[in-house]
């Protein structure tokens, strides 16, 4: 049993906000109040733990985030820091130096917005490797292979381009290598062999990737797996993935399914995969859908073409009708419904599935979300409001597009985009995410960008205390959890992370600065920072 007082305790309790300390036990926590009050509660064989000044408040929750892709970015080739092509080349080159010559060579994070010159590579620019090579840009909707990746995928001039996809080519019809959307599975479901490594780095790797999540001070994650049954494929192995490491996994884990048949998730709906409990560790209660593609890929529909790129409007990745037939079944068999939507097209058309699926099958309390959000008009904003619709949303892209998203889009369009302020003043629940690993999963990076925005659309800002409930309870809500966690109160999970300053006073231009000291998780200190 343990006593925390002596420094500003947040517990995003509206009847109670603030407190002078709380007492755990095991795993829950069993009183707040006064110190004197907590003491006399908890009585006896007592902790008495000073904050000494620091500020304790619930963990954060990740709302939207990929376990597995965050395991393979850490086995493989990172380029976010590469600023030229000639700079991606140099370090696939150095990789290739530590394989065989016939090994596939994975690099991630490709980020050519900050390239002198911001093209992205094309097959035979990374031809100067030997090997098989396949690069990922950061948001993960488009891919480049070199030529010999090309032969060992089976892509040619005669490969049928699948429906909501694309391979790219140039002015002679000759294919560059550039893939996007769903046809990225042709890539996957090849050279998912060559990236998964063996079950011994797969768990060494695991622990790696939560003590990561720990320092950054979250304690449960809303995580997206892929389970579909491409022979060979990475979506057919996400799940037993996931299965083999949760011994390894820190964090609560919500699962969020993506798949192409739905009824599915009745059979998945049990152990390990979900507790069958309200406090269970681990839950799975969600169909992942997508609609459409990014900003940076130049694959998000529009509704108008972008600024930087008239010939193209983006597109959607699967037809209304085949998806809103996926809705059906999911939602009538109880389901929640997460659907990926960037574009302001994509946007109203997720919403006008969600009209169309509640009125024609209504449900208390569905909590279903569109996963990104992130161009929403005033009469879409309405229409969540009226339904019930929750907006997921990833402040940390706000901190990787600020400096050019609108010359992708346009001034214009920039007013409704990441429009967090008009989300909450709807009375829209407003969740946070990242996306891990496209962006970095800190939530502190993200109360960053919800209180400032780095100067984009600054009208859109919102105030710390709205930020934190985005990661706190209102992100529990998201999951059907804020009666166990999400703010500190009686009975709930003792899941709490400790921060060097107070982030209700901190200046604007600090709170990125802030520190994870400590993150606790069912009542368990599984991070603490060491002080130099």
């Amino acid at each position: 049993m343990r006593i925390f007082h002596g420094g500003s305790i947040i517990t995003i309790n509206d009847n109670q906000p603030l407190v002078d300390a709380i007492g755990i036990e095991g795993d829950k926590i069993i009183v707040t109040g006064s110190l004197e009050e907590v003491k006399q509660i908890m009585k006896k064989n007592v902790k008495l733990i000073n904050l000494e000044g620091k500020t304790l408040l619930p963990g954060f929750i990740e709302s939207h985030m990929h376990p597995i892709s965050l395991l393979l970015f850490l086995l493989n080739v990172d380029l976010s820091v590469c600023k030229s092509i000639t700079e991606v080349q140099d370090v696939i080159i150095k990789a290739s130096k530590e394989k065989h010559q016939d090994d596939l060579i994975f690099g991630h994070s490709l980020k050519e917005e900050q390239f002198d010159v911001p093209i992205l590579p094309t097959r035979w620019d990374l031809d100067v490797c030997l090997n098989p090579v396949f690069i990922s840009r950061y948001d993960g909707h488009i891919g480049i292979a070199n030529s010999k990746a090309l032969e060992l995928i089976g892509i040619d001039a005669n490969t049928k381009v699948p429906d909501g996809g694309e391979i790219r080519r140039n002015e002679n019809g000759d294919i560059t290598g550039v893939i996007s959307e769903e046809a990225l599975n042709l890539v996957y479901s090849t050279a998912a062999k060559y990236l998964i490594p063996k079950p011994d780095v797969i768990k060494k790797t695991a622990i790696k990737a939560f003590n990561f999540l720990a320092e950054k001070g979250i304690t449960s994650i809303q995580g997206i797996f892929n389970y579909d049954t491409e022979e060979g494929g990475l979506s057919l192995v996400e799940v037993p993935i996931y299965k083999s490491i949760q011994d390894q996994m820190l964090q609560n884990c919500y699962a969020m399914i993506c798949t192409d048949k739905p009824r599915k998730l009745t059979r998945l709906k049990k152990k390990p995969l979900d507790g069958g409990k309200i406090d269970s560790k681990f839950k799975l209660n969600t169909l992942k859908l997508f609609l459409d593609g990014s900003f940076g890929a130049k694959t998000a529909c529009m509704w108008e073409p972008f600024s930087d790129a008239p010939n193209m409007c983006g597109f959607c990745v699967v037809e209304e009708d085949e998806i809103y037939e996926k809705m059906k079944i999911a939602h009538n068999s109880g389901f929640q419904i997460v659907i990926h939507a960037i574009g302001d097209k994509a946007n109203r058309i997720a919403v006008n599935l969600y009209k169309k699926l509640l009125n024609e099958f209504p449900r208390e309390d569905h909590r279903h979300r569109v996963e990104h959000a992130s161009m929403l008009t005033e009469d879409v904003i309405k229409d969540m409001k009226k339904y019930g619709i929750i907006a997921s949303c990833q402040p940390p892209f706000i901190n990787s597009e600020y400096t050019w998203i609108e010359k992708r889009i346009g001034k214009e369009r920039c007013q409704y985009t990441y429009p967090m302020k008009s989300i909450v003043d709807a009375g829209v629940m407003l969740i946070s995410g990242s996306d891990c690993p496209i962006e970095d999963p800190s939530p502190i990076l993200g109360l960053h960008a919800l209180v400032n925005r780095n100067g984009f659309v600054p009208e859109q800002c919102i105030t710390m205390e709205e930020a934190l409930k985005t990661y706190t309870i209102n992100a529990a809500y998201g999951a059907f959890e804020d009666d166990i966690k999400g703010s500190i109160e009686v009975g709930k999970l003792a899941d709490l992370v400790i921060l060097d300053k107070n982030p209700l006073e901190a200046p604007e231009d600090k709170i990125r600065d802030i520190q994870v000291l400590e993150t606790i998780i069912r009542g368990k200190s599984v991070y603490k920072k060491k002080i130099e």
